[in-house]
């Protein structure tokens, strides 16, 4: 048996902090672990994906496409960008606020918009939109955006039977942060938590 996660967003925004959180949290759970990610060009803002696999018969580092139980994205339209790893019927959560690329504010390209992007993955997955970034600034901060996710995901992998629960989540966020943020963090997790209704 074995859960799939796959992360993505774009440069800077956190997905392989989120993916180092979850698996460390799947490690608490005894369970076998693999953890593979793919950059783009990081550091300027380019496509970012990770996989966190777990379970008792996980080998591969990769989730095979169709394969994914949970997409967890911080950029909307980089949901769509890897909805090919997903199964039909399986789970997302992505932040509702876009990090437009250079190509569209330059006119060279466009950016779907918000209802597309919620119609295409509502046509394949049990898909929530939560504006995370906004959240994130309740809670204290934007910089604990991906802290939000983390907590929408652990309210999303109950519904998808992934045994990683909230606790669990939730001290491996606090073991990954230093303990001066630890009160913004577990604000960040659980207005997360608390958004996918």
């Amino acid at each position: 048996m074995g859960y799939n996660i796959v992360i993505t967003g774009v440069g800077g925004q956190g997905v392989l902090v989120a993916s180092q959180i979850i698996a460390n949290a799947a490690m608490k759970n005894d369970m076998n672990v693999r953890v593979g990610e793919t950059h783009g060009m990081a550091q300027r803002g380019g496509s970012v994906i990770a996989h966190v696999r777990f379970g008792t018969d996980v080998f591969g580092s990769m989730t095979p496409e169709g394969e994914g139980d949970v997409l967890l994205a911080f950029e909307p339209a980089e949901a769509l960008r890897y909805l090919n790893y997903m199964r039909q019927g399986s789970y997302a959560v992505f932040n509702e606020h876009p990090a437009v690329p250079v190509s569209v504010t330059m006119g060279s390209a466009t950016y779907p918009s918000l209802e597309d992007i919620k119609s295409a993955l509502g046509r394949h997955l049990h898909a929530w939109s939560i504006d995370a970034t906004a959240l994130a600034v309740r809670a204290g901060n934007q910089i604990a955006t991906n802290t939000v996710l983390i907590g929408a995901f652990a309210r999303v992998a109950k519904d998808a039977g992934i045994p990683l629960s909230r606790d669990v989540l939730l001290e491996a966020v606090k073991e990954r942060v230093p303990e001066r943020y630890h009160e913004l963090n577990t604000k960040a997790f659980e207005l997360g938590y608390e958004a996918i209704v």
